[in-house]
């Protein structure tokens, strides 16, 4: 009897990128609870401060579309896979992974993603791990995951698109954040001469 079971059908890579993307989405719903969680403990920090950022909702619907229709375009528009580039683009994703995961044990309850800052507390700037040699590296990381997600199974509109909104908002995004941080004495001391993504390139 013949099996004809959808998951039989579908080629490894495919079955592997939906892997990814249900992890990635997981891991999203953790990080918003962890957020939530230091969100709440910081809330009522003497001199802490949380501007309000109309563009906020756009970043919520950058990531869940994205979740969405990569594995659509790929499914939909029979992307190929090619070995070697799923391969690099795996290392590239487990290498984000790790990143995330320092970034957010170096910042601990710091850690968010809506701006919250204190210009008082130097507590609450992180200079240690990975902040040592750039200003956001959670950003960065953010950028690599698209790449890497997308063209694991060669996405390229799902690349195009979602790396073009991804770096406009950012541009907002970043300036925002920074014109509220560099307002800590500890922030402009360390970060003053230090890149966003790159250390000394960009």
């Amino acid at each position: 009897m013949q099996d004809n079971s959808l998951l039989k059908k579908m080629p490894y890579p495919f079955i592997i990128l939906i892997i990814l993307f249900s992890f990635t989405s997981i891991l999203r719903v953790i990080e918003l609870i962890i957020s939530n969680k230091n969100f709440k403990s910081r809330k009522d920090e003497n001199g802490i401060t949380i501007p309000i950022e109309k563009s906020f909702f756009l970043f919520v619907l950058l990531h869940v579309s994205f979740l969405i229709l990569v594995p659509v375009e790929v499914f939909y528009l029979n992307r190929p896979f090619f070995n070697l580039l799923g391969i690099i683009m795996l290392l590239i994703y487990f290498m984000c992974l790790i990143l995330r995961f320092h970034v957010l044990n170096v910042l601990g309850k710091n850690w968010n993603t809506k701006v919250i800052y204190n210009p008082k507390s130097e507590d609450s700037i992180t200079i240690t791990g990975i902040y040592k040699y750039i200003r956001h590296p959670n950003y960065l990381i953010v950028i690599l995951e698209i790449i890497s997600l997308s063209l694991f199974h060669t996405a390229i509109w799902s690349f195009l698109f979602f790396s073009l909104c991804n770096l406009v908002l950012l541009f907002f995004r970043i300036n925002f954040e920074e014109e509220k941080l560099f307002k800590n004495v500890k922030y402009l001391k360390h970060f003053a001469d230090k890149k966003r993504f790159i250390p000394g390139i960009f």
